[in-house]
């Protein structure tokens, strides 16, 4: 058997040590396969994060006789994926609502696109939960009742979930054009 047979046979079993090992071997080649396409370091290592997070959730479901560093990746790459998905609904949502201040040729386009990257950071660094109720319903466009049922939260904490994300959103991005302002109030 293989070192990485071993490691997941043990991970599967609940082995912490194994996972440790498991960490250790592959997390910078996936920090480095995550940094090559999402090109910030935040989000290469929150992807680190999240996917051992997901090994660690699913370690008795692990098979030591398929490829580690396959279903490692694969999963990388889902997250990866995901998180494009994220930021072209967004670019897309927000072309639709304002398309002249999508105009790159223009002083607002270079304004408008340093706005949404920091809208996206800002939205990275959000708990998960919370971050995921607002995706909902800003960018699925879930009534809170919906979001509630899926969650098992009560659609008052959904609402109160979404207006803390609006205004840590408002308080932290930097608005220093008029057009911008009404940019943020239309995603809002």
């Amino acid at each position: 058997m293989t070192s990485d047979k071993i490691l997941v046979k043990r991970l599967s079993k609940g082995d912490v040590k194994a996972f440790d090992k498991l960490f250790e071997l592959y997390s910078s080649r996936l920090y480095a396969f995550a940094l090559k396409y999402l090109k910030s370091d935040v989000d290469a290592e929150g992807l680190v994060q999240e996917v051992f997070i997901k090994i660690w959730k699913k370690h008795q479901e692990l098979d030591s006789n398929k490829s580690f560093k396959s279903y490692l990746f694969t999963i990388a790459f889902n997250h990866i994926k995901k998180q494009f998905e994220k930021r072209q609904l967004i670019y897309g949502m927000v072309d639709v609502l304002a398309p002249d201040l999508a105009d790159n040729s223009t002083e607002k386009g270079i304004v408008y696109r340093s706005v949404l990257h920091q809208i996206i950071d800002l939205l990275n660094e959000l708990p998960e939960k919370k971050r995921k109720i607002f995706e909902m319903s800003r960018f699925e466009g879930l009534p809170s009742k919906e979001i509630a049922h899926r969650i098992g939260l009560a659609p008052k904490t959904i609402d109160n979930q979404i207006s803390e994300v609006i205004h840590y959103l408002k308080e932290r991005v930097d608005i220093s054009d008029i057009a911008v302002a009404l940019l943020l109030f239309l995603i809002m």
